[in-house]
């Protein structure tokens, strides 16, 4: 099991000073990854954390220029939301400017006025999904990319640069159909916060679904080490003493999750990076074993 970490692109930690602080932290660390959320304009009826929130793409091609090694990932992206095939430029870029490290990780979201906002269709948005999908992959996987759909059609057309080295795309969502959609056009999987249980249930339905060979299980779960989170779920929670969580880790990873990415509890800068030095040094480096 490798371990990425939810950086906190919102809220009160939604600003340079802390990106930057945790982003090269995570790397000293040797978390493999940095994934961030997506919201662009939420209703005000809405509590927090995203009425303030770091645009997601922006954010990843600031801190690819600040770090040199960790892979960085859209976690989830709004994808029927935007245009596909501005997605795909930017994905393109970020990864050519990252050195190959973008993965891009698309959902469906589920705030509905939001997209009426952004003038999008909340309805419609699993089917849109589908295809924005094989959209961005004619883009960055084929030499002479053409395609041909209900919403999107293009041939003929240039597009550079095609990354050199594959983006990986990850599907996530847990619902029946965002879990069909993950196994039919993705790359991987991205959970959040599903219980040892409902992770595993979510992968035999995506197994026996069929999906690609190299297929990546991920998981986003809600942690604090050394402490308890007040009225958190207690199966989607991993809180408490090290060996404890160790304990629930190894569950998940004997039901298939292969990248976890830990979304720590905290209360500031200072106390979010404790919490993943102490996940670093006290839990991540016994599930090597």
């Amino acid at each position: 099991m490798i371990f990425g970490l939810n950086l906190p692109n919102y809220s009160g930690l939604g600003n340079r000073e802390s990106m930057v602080a945790i982003a090269q932290r995570a790397e000293e660390l040797g978390y493999a990854s940095l994934w961030t959320s997506d919201h662009i304009l939420i209703p005000a009826n809405r509590p927090e954390p995203f009425g303030n929130v770091l645009e997601t793409f922006t954010t990843l091609s600031y801190l690819a220029g600040r770090t040199e090694t960790i892979r960085l990932g859209t976690g989830i992206l709004v994808l029927p939301q935007r245009d596909p095939l501005l997605v795909a430029k930017q994905a393109a870029t970020i990864h050519h400017l990252s050195g190959g490290r973008l993965t891009l990780g698309i959902g469906v979201g589920y705030i509905a006025e939001e997209y009426s906002f952004l003038r999008a269709d909340f309805r419609g948005r699993g089917e849109l999904a589908g295809e924005y999908v094989q959209a961005i992959r004619a883009l960055l996987e084929t030499d002479r990319p053409e395609y041909h759909g209900p919403h999107i059609d293009f041939s003929a057309a240039l597009f550079s640069p095609r990354p050199e080295t594959p983006i990986p795309i990850v599907l996530g969502g847990n619902s029946k159909a965002a879990l069909r959609r993950a196994a039919t056009f993705g790359d991987g999987w991205y959970g959040l916060r599903l219980s040892v249980a409902a992770a595993g249930e979510a992968i035999r339905t995506m197994n026996q679904i069929g999906h690609r060979a190299d297929f990546t299980i991920s998981l986003r779960v809600q942690t604090r080490v050394g402490g308890s989170v007040q009225d958190a779920d207690p199966t989607t929670t991993l809180d408490g003493e090290p060996d404890a969580i160790v304990i629930r880790l190894r569950e998940y990873r004997q039901v298939g999750v292969q990248h976890l990415v830990v979304e720590p509890f905290a209360t500031s800068l200072a106390d979010f990076r404790d919490q993943i030095d102490m996940f670093a040094h006290e839990i991540a480096s016994r599930m090597a074993d």
